[in-house]
């Protein structure tokens, strides 16, 4: 009876602390999808690189982000960072852009930064809409000189923009192929895929896209396993390329220098 008795204590204890994690996955996923750093720790000024403060409204939010102008004629990058990071942690793909005599949008979404507001899976759709309209409406910009990038989450943000409007090219970088996915390879106990309220569909959203589509990742990416650029690439329609990185996710292909250069070069100028 006694024995009988403890199995069901422990039985229950299991069951309520399951149930405790679970709830918590549940209703902290924004928590742990989104990390902004608020502020800015510099700006293009201490990049040598001229820039423009840009404000756009999307939603009842203001969005604070830079402009920084290219060569006449020569395609502008939309570029969508990370869910760590904000515009002004930037710089190598600033340097790398500006050095090929691109023009760059770099987009704050809700949260980030000096953006009002909070980040969201709808709201960053919402405001990567506001970008595109700004350089389409302002910029007077034609989708044929419009490159998205997209960094790790930004990927995410730059394929679900591309789906609806797409540019003259798309370049993912250290992108998973969906929110789900990602929780399923940490949580593979819980069933997260039930749960997820984000989710980011890359994989499904590359096989609609059909421009030129560059993917990178890193075969050392500490966050998001290389498998994930692999599956994203075997699913993409032509033409499409794939460049294996190395070092980091936040900075393995970013800080390589030349060979960056080279890469970007080939794929958005030749």
């Amino acid at each position: 009876m006694n024995s009988s008795f403890s199995w069901l204590n422990i039985s229950l204890i299991f069951l309520g602390g399951y149930g405790l994690l679970a709830a918590y996955l549940y209703f902290s996923q924004n928590s742990q999808v989104y990390h902004p750093p608020k502020g800015h720790i510099e700006t293009p000024k201490e990049w040598g690189v001229e820039y423009e403060t840009v404000l756009l409204k999307s939603a009842d939010y203001t969005l604070t982000n830079w402009w920084i102008p290219g060569g006449d004629e020569n395609p502008v990058v939309l570029f969508f960072h990370g869910n760590a990071s904000n515009i002004s942690e930037t710089q190598d793909y600033v340097k790398l852009f500006h050095s090929l005599g691109l023009g760059v949008f770099l987009l704050e979404y809700r949260g980030y930064g000096l953006s009002e507001g909070h980040p969201s899976e709808k709201g960053t759709q919402a405001d990567a809409e506001a970008a595109w309209q700004f350089l389409q409406d302002k910029k007077n910009l034609p989708a044929s000189q419009i490159i998205f990038y997209g960094h790790s989450l930004g990927g995410g943000v730059a394929t679900g923009l591309a789906v609806k409007h797409p540019p003259a090219k798309l370049i993912i970088e250290g992108t998973f192929t969906s929110v789900p996915d990602v929780a399923a390879e940490i949580y593979p106990y819980l069933p997260v895929r039930l749960m997820a309220h984000i989710k980011y569909p890359n994989l499904e959203r590359i096989k609609q896209i059909k421009v030129p589509l560059l993917i990178i990742h890193s075969d050392q990416d500490d966050i998001i396993p290389f498998s994930h650029g692999e599956k994203l690439f075997a699913a993409a329609n032509k033409p499409k390329t794939f460049y294996k990185a190395h070092g980091s996710h936040h900075s393995g292909f970013s800080s390589a220098g030349a060979e960056s250069l080279e890469v970007l070069k080939k794929f958005i100028l030749q």
